[in-house]
């Protein structure tokens, strides 16, 4: 069947690029606690401080977060209620997912596509960070990327839900 073949694809697609950006998410987020336990070491050994460390978690963030929610989506990690669907039938409730799945997917793909935006306006006015000047557009590029896959896995998510649906 088509679908079948659609489904494989996206899988393998959006296991590889979850994987990939999880693994960058973690290695960052083991960056920034390292750079926290040595500003906070030097902060109360020395009396001085990393200058801009803040700043630097403070644009760690959005890396960590948004490479991790797909790999979150990809293993059903996030908080789901199914009060409602639970009750349905199997058609029923894979029919329920599928238009679930279509609108996570649209929804993360406005969000990817906006922060795409604004990220390239960020490039066209020059905006830095207030100490190290550092520029904002690449962390607002990776809040595009990570929602991008994790769009990607609402949508391979959608065919999977659209396959058990028509069964």
């Amino acid at each position: 069947m088509w679908l079948d073949k659609i489904v494989r694809f996206f899988n393998v697609l959006t296991n590889s690029l979850s994987t990939f950006l999880n693994s960058i998410a973690g290695f960052v987020l083991v960056a920034m606690m390292f750079l926290t336990s040595l500003d906070v070491a030097l902060r109360y050994l020395f009396n001085s401080p990393i200058p801009g460390s803040i700043e630097i978690s403070q644009y760690m963030m959005p890396i960590v977060i948004s490479f991790g929610l797909a790999r979150c989506a990809r293993e059903k990690g996030h908080v789901s209620v199914e009060l409602l669907i639970s009750r349905l039938s199997g058609r029923k409730k894979a029919f329920m997912n599928s238009l679930i799945n279509i609108f996570f997917f649209t929804l993360f793909g406005l969000i990817t596509w906006q922060s795409f935006l604004r990220a390239i306006g960020m490039i066209t006015s020059g905006l830095k960070s207030e100490v190290l000047a550092i520029p904002i557009f690449p962390f607002v590029l990776t809040v595009s990327l990570g929602c991008g896959v994790l769009s990607l896995v609402a949508l391979k998510d959608f065919f999977e839900s659209l396959m058990e649906a028509l069964k």
